[in-house]
Order: structure tokens, then C-alpha cells, then sequence
């Protein structure tokens, strides 16, 4: 049956000599996999480009319940990116944010309101001329709050610490010790605090990532210690998550950005 729905793209494989195998998130059905016959030929009317990561599509798409593979009917760009694919910067954080995607989003879990968030940030994040270095950690956040373990508490003279086991501010050192130090903590709630006043969807006003960035300044070293720490998290919270690959060429690449 032939449906309508948007969609993310997750990863492309090459099958055989001219086909490509599509992971996309989609609005509709979730995470899908989908066998584009041809897409790497010269001839082709439906081009490889258009299904590179984190290319947003809209889609007409065959749909079988329990079918492993489906195949797309129509597919068009649902947005052009005008930085993304052209900017070292906005490119790392790009393949950074569908690294943590490809972990995180399992078959068909279809989360609502998860396609309109991930839309959002990845328009925020082409148009961002400012704070791509705090951009990564803001997105972990975000994503957290949609698939249900996002930070709760507030950091303060009686909650100095994140227990990063437990998702929570607490007065003292965990036992565990997987804990941020308080001064990461410190920053970890006032990004909690910005993240939560973006808009969720392209349908809200307009509003630039960061519109007032100076109390979101984080050194160097001190942001790329939460992100590493913000990492840990996502392991205690998503199983079968793993180590990934693209934080240490997105910290070489964002070091100078504020």
C-alpha cells in the first residue's frame, strides 16, 4: 500500500553494481530500510545524492507490515541545505547528530513529535552562524527529553552534582562516582535551561539557535568534557549504544567555535 510520509536519512549502503539500501527515519512508520534500484546509475532519474545523510525527504513509499526492505515510489528534498553539505563545521555536527541517531532509534520506533524536533535542529543548524560548539550538546539534550531520560533537577548550592547513572542533580558524589564534576554540572544546567526555551517545530516563530550566547560561553576543554560525559549518559540510558566514532573529528573541527 502506498503511503505519504517525511523522512530522515540515517545511511546509505551500495547493493550490487548500481543500487543503494536506504535507512531512514521516518514520520510515518519509524526507522525503515529501502531498496532503491539503480539510484548509482549514470542514467538514473533518482540520484544517490539525494539519499546522503541527514538529507530530508518528502516520500512516497510502499508499506508492508514486517517486510525487512520497502522501496520508495517518489522522493523529492523536502528542504536544500545551504550550509550542510558545503561547511566543514556544520557538516561534522551533521554526521555527528546521525551517528547518535543510527544508536539510538530502533525499527519502527515511531516517537511523536521525535520527526519535527530532528527537523528543526537540523534547519537551525544549516542556518547557524553562531554557537556550533555548544550546538552538539544541545541536541543530546533535546533528543533526550523525546526518548524519555532527559536531566531532571537543578543544579545549585544543595545539588552541585549530575549523577549520570540516576538522570539526576544530587547534594553529594554518587557512590558510583559516574557523576559530573560540579563545574560540568553547572554548565549542564544552563544548557538545560536554553534548550528548553528552542522551539520544537519549523511551524513555530523563528528564532536563532543561540540569540543570546554569552551566558552559553563553555571553554573549550570544559565543552568537550560534558559532551564526552553527555556520551556516557546516552550508554546508561539507550542499551547497545557503544563508542562512537565522530566525536573526536567533531572536537578537532568545532575547537575554535564558540
Amino acid at each position: 500500500m502506498l503511503h505519504h510520509t517525511r523522512g530522515l536519512v540515517l545511511r546509505q549502503t551500495r547493493y550490487g553494481e548500481t543500487s543503494l539500501i536506504v535507512r531512514i527515519y521516518t514520520e510515518a512508520f519509524g526507522v525503515q530500510a529501502y531498496m532503491v534500484n539503480g539510484a548509482r546509475s549514470a542514467r538514473s532519474r533518482t540520484r544517490s545524492v539525494l539519499f546522503q545523510p541527514p538529507n530530508l525527504l518528502d516520500l512516497v513509499v510502499y508499506y508492508t507490515e514486517g517486510r525487512e526492505i520497502h522501496r520508495i515510489k517518489e522522493a523529492r528534498p523536502l528542504h536544500v541545505y545551504e550550509r550542510i553539505p558545503f561547511h566543514v563545521s556544520h557538516s561534522s555536527v551533521a554526521i555527528f547528530m546521525t551517528e547518535v541517531l543510527g544508536k539510538c532509534l530502533r525499527d519502527e520506533h515511531r516517537q511523536e513529535g521525535l520527526f519535527q524536533f530532528l527537523e528543526q535542529r537540523l534547519l537551525e543548524l544549516d542556518t547557524c552562524d553562531q554557537g556550533l560548539g555548544t550546538f552538539p550538546a544541545l541536541f543530546l539534550l533535546g533528543l533526550s527529553r523525546h526518548l524519555g531520560f532527559q536531566p531532571q533537577g537543578r543544579f545549585g548550592e544543595q545539588t552541585p552534582w549530575f549523577d549520570l547513572q540516576e538522570g539526576i542533580f544530587v547534594s553529594s558524589k554518587p557512590d558510583s562516582g559516574y557523576a559530573l564534576l560540579p563545574e560540568e554540572s553547572a554548565a549542564l544546567d544552563r544548557l538545560l535551561q536554553h534548550e528548553a526555551t528552542l522551539p520544537e517545530t519549523s511551524n513555530q516563530p523563528s528564532t536563532a539557535l543561540l540569540p543570546d550566547p554569552e551566558p552559553l560561553l563553555i571553554p573549550g576543554p570544559l565543552r568537550q568534557s560534558l559532551l564526552e560525559s553527555l556520551l556516557i549518559y546516552y550508554r546508561y540510558h539507550i542499551e547497545g549504544f557503544g563508542i562512537m566514532r565522530s566525536p573526536a573529528i567533531l572536537h578537532e573541527v568545532l575547537s575554535k567555535e564558540r
